[in-house]
C-alpha cells in the first residue's frame, strides 16, 4: 500500500510540471457544407510568418457562413477525436482523423448542403507547439470519412482546446454542480444553451478563499484573478468593485454585487451589456482555472476562443478597446471572431489580425482570405472598402445627390447645364462635414471662411 503510494505521488508531480503543449488552428477547408459549394474553400488562420494568428476576423454580410465557419472547427473537439490513419513519426502529418462530436448521420444533417449529394467536408491542420508564434508540426483533419477506426494513443493531447460563444451568450443560472455535462462550445449551436452561472462560481470561490484549507491560497488567488480581469473587462469608472453581500431579508442567499456610478447593484440589474460581457468571461475563466489548476495564471495557457458577434451589445467605445483587452489578459489563447462592426476590424488590424470576408459568388459562398492592410484607417474608409462595401459614409438621404455629382463629372464635356447643376450640388453637398469630430469640421469652415474673406481683400485691393 505504501509501495502504491510512493509511486503515485512522484508520477502526479512529475505531470504538473510538464509544460503545456499549446495548439492552434493553421486553417481550415470547407465544401458542401451548408451555403458553401463544390469548390474547397480555405480559411487561412495564420500570420505573415506562417504560424498561428492570435486573431482572425471573419466579415461578411447575414447568411455568409461566419457561424457556420465557427461550428465546424468547434467540431473538432479534442476529447472525441479518433484517427484513421497514423504517421511513422511526430513530424508526419495525420492524413485523415475524423472528429466525433456527432454520429455520421446527424454530421449530414447539420453540416451538409442541401442541394448536393455529396457528402460533407471539413478539414484543418493543427499547429503545435509552446505558444503562439512558433512554428511547429501539423496535422490534417477531416470529416469526409466514416470508416473503421482506432485511437492513436496520445494524440489527443495534441487536439486544440475549444471554447465557444454564440450570439446569445446567456446568463447561465444551472448550477455548477451540472458542469460534467456542459459542452463548452454548445451556445455556438443553441440559442437555448446556457453558458456557466458565473454568480455561483465566484461565490464558491469566494467561500473557498475564505476557508482554512490545503487549497485556500490557490482559492485566493484564482479569486483575485478573476475580480480584476472582470473589472477590467467592463468600461473603466463604470464598474469600480466587486463584493461579496452576505443573505439579508430582502434577499436570502449571497450574491455578487458591483459598484456603479447609481451604488451597488447586482448581477442581474446590470444592464444586458454587462451581464453579456460578464457571462462569457467569466466562463471562459472558470474553464481555464479549471483545465489548468496549477498554473500561477491560467489565462496565459493554451486555449482556442471561438465568439460569434465579438461586437454584440457593445458601445463603439467598449467595441474599440475589446480586442486590445483580450490579446493582452489571454496572450496565448488564438480567438476566431465573427463582426459586423469596422470598429472591431479597426482595432483588429492593430494587433495584425486576419481579416477574412466571406462573400457570396452565385449560389455559393467564396472566402477572401488576401485583404488589402488597413492599419491606421479611418472608420468611414474601412466601410467603404470592399470590407463592407458601402457606397458612401454619408448619410443615405444623400446618395441621390452623390450619384448624380459622379454622373456629371465623368462625362468627357460638360455644357453650361452640366456646370450650374453641378455648382448647385457641390453648394450641397459643401456642407456636408468632412472631419473626423466635430472640432475638425468647425476647422475646416473657419479655414474656408478665412480663405473666402482673403479672396475678397485680394479682390479690393486690385
Amino acid at each position: 500500500m505504501n509501495k502504491r503510494k510512493s509511486v503515485a505521488r512522484p508520477d502526479r508531480a512529475s505531470s504538473r510540471q510538464r509544460p503545456h503543449v499549446a495548439s492552434y488552428f493553421a486553417s481550415l477547408k470547407l465544401r458542401n457544407v451548408r451555403c458553401f459549394g463544390d469548390r474547397t474553400e480555405t480559411l487561412n488562420l495564420c500570420d505573415q510568418h506562417g504560424t498561428p494568428a492570435q486573431w482572425t476576423i471573419l466579415i461578411g454580410d447575414n447568411g455568409c457562413g461566419k457561424t457556420t465557419v465557427l461550428q465546424a472547427l468547434a467540431a473538432f473537439d479534442r476529447t472525441s477525436i479518433e484517427v484513421t490513419h497514423y504517421p511513422e513519426s511526430e513530424k508526419q502529418s495525420v492524413d485523415v482523423i475524423r472528429g466525433l462530436r456527432w454520429d455520421f448521420h446527424r454530421f449530414r444533417r447539420n453540416f451538409s448542403r442541401s442541394d448536393s449529394t455529396e457528402s460533407p467536408f471539413v478539414s484543418a491542420r493543427i499547429a503545435t507547439g509552446r505558444g503562439l508564434g512558433n512554428s511547429a508540426s501539423e496535422f490534417r483533419l477531416a470529416e469526409h470519412e466514416w470508416v473503421p477506426h482506432r485511437r492513436y494513443p496520445g494524440f489527443g493531447h495534441e487536439l486544440p482546446v475549444c471554447y465557444g460563444y454564440g450570439a446569445t451568450r446567456r446568463l447561465g443560472g444551472v448550477s455548477l454542480k451540472k458542469r460534467m455535462l456542459e459542452d463548452a462550445t454548445a451556445s455556438l449551436f443553441s440559442d437555448r444553451a446556457e453558458l456557466r452561472n458565473a454568480e455561483e462560481w465566484l461565490l464558491q470561490l469566494d467561500y473557498a478563499a475564505s476557508k482554512q484549507s490545503a487549497a485556500q491560497e490557490s482559492r485566493k488567488a484564482q479569486l483575485e484573478l478573476a475580480q480584476a480581469t472582470l473589472l477590467s473587462a467592463l468600461p473603466e469608472g463604470e464598474v469600480t468593485a466587486i463584493r461579496f453581500a452576505e443573505p439579508t431579508k430582502s434577499s436570502r442567499t449571497p450574491r455578487v454585487e458591483f459598484q456603479t456610478p447609481f451604488g451597488w447593484v447586482s448581477l442581474l440589474q446590470l444592464g444586458h451589456g454587462y451581464r453579456t460581457m460578464v457571462a462569457w468571461i467569466m466562463d471562459l475563466v472558470s474553464r481555464l482555472v479549471e483545465r489548468y489548476p496549477d498554473s500561477k495564471n491560467p489565462l496565459e495557457e493554451p486555449a482556442v476562443v471561438l465568439i460569434d458577434e465579438i461586437d454584440l451589445h457593445l458601445h463603439p467605445t467598449w467595441q474599440r478597446k475589446i480586442v486590445g483587452y483580450l490579446t493582452d489578459r489571454f496572450p496565448n489563447t488564438q480567438f476566431v471572431a465573427t463582426a459586423h462592426s469596422p470598429l472591431i476590424v479597426q482595432s483588429a488590424a492593430s494587433v495584425n489580425a486576419n481579416i477574412a470576408l466571406l462573400r457570396r459568388d452565385g449560389d455559393h459562398v467564396v472566402i477572401d482570405n488576401d485583404q488589402e492592410a488597413i492599419r491606421g484607417w479611418r472608420v468611414d474608409q474601412i466601410l467603404t472598402s470592399d470590407l463592407f462595401n458601402l457606397p458612401t459614409a454619408r448619410p443615405p438621404e444623400f446618395d441621390d445627390l452623390l450619384r448624380q455629382r459622379k454622373q456629371i463629372l465623368s462625362k468627357p464635356r460638360l455644357s453650361k447645364k452640366d456646370e450650374a447643376e453641378l455648382a448647385e450640388l457641390d453648394k450641397t453637398i459643401g456642407y456636408l462635414p468632412t472631419g473626423e469630430r466635430a472640432d475638425d469640421q468647425r476647422t475646416q469652415e473657419l479655414i474656408a471662411e478665412a480663405a473666402e474673406l482673403l479672396k475678397r481683400h485680394s479682390g479690393m485691393s486690385g
